[in-house]
């Protein structure tokens, strides 16, 4: 079964050092295949992409799997992944139903609320097969490793980007419906001045 693995670094330098010996196991080694891998980090309140690579190896699943890494960074780093950092999944929850979205069965909220500014993680997909042999390098770091199914990430992401739209979708009812209360404003404000200014003009009749 294919995974989505992703694994939390107490140290930004050893999480490099670690994605340095996947990639060399990986074009060293016959009995382990990795499919994306990425160095995430969080800085300034947003998750960003500082290294990785791709070694393009086929997994059982991969029209599903291919560029689910990609996606899953694109969700990260977006609206979505910024709300849920900051602890706002609740008030996301109010708005749409992401219930699922839990940090035990959802890896979008999992590392959005995990990473804290300048901490870094390593995500990939991968086998479970390999899973003996990459503990085995991880052992080395300080570090906590973490599974998800990779069909269900992926259908978690295409969930993440329909509440995505969703918040969009309602964000942009909202400006109009501001701007909306802001034009009605005005033309009150210029019904009372044009009022203001008739009856100012009657008066100076009436005085003449």
């Amino acid at each position: 079964m294919e995974n989505v693995v992703v694994t939390f670094f107490d140290v930004e330098s050893e999480a490099f050092q670690a994605l340095a010996e996947l990639k060399q196991k990986q074009y060293q080694s016959n009995d382990f295949a990795l499919s994306q891998v990425v160095i995430l980090k969080k800085e300034n309140e947003q998750i960003v992409l500082k290294d990785g690579f791709d070694t393009g190896v086929h997994s059982r699943d991969d029209t599903l799997i291919g560029g689910l890494i990609g996606s899953l960074v694109g969700v990260l780093g977006g609206p979505l992944g910024v709300l849920l950092g900051f602890g706002a999944g609740a008030a996301i929850g109010a708005i749409v139903d992401i219930n699922d979205l839990e940090e035990e069965s959802s890896l979008i909220a999992a590392i959005s609320s995990r990473l804290q500014d300048n901490d870094v993680a390593i995500v990939l997909v991968m086998s479970d097969e390999y899973d003996a042999v990459y503990d085995d390098i991880m052992s080395k770091f300080s570090s906590q490793t973490r599974r998800y199914e990779a069909s269900m990430i992926r259908e978690e992401v295409e969930h993440a980007r329909e509440i995505e739209m969703e918040l969009q979708k309602q964000a942009r009812e909202k400006l109009r419906e501001e701007r909306s209360a802001e034009r009605k404003a005005k033309v009150k404000s210029y019904r009372d001045r044009i009022r203001a200014e008739v009856e100012d003009l009657k008066r100076k009749f009436k005085s003449v």
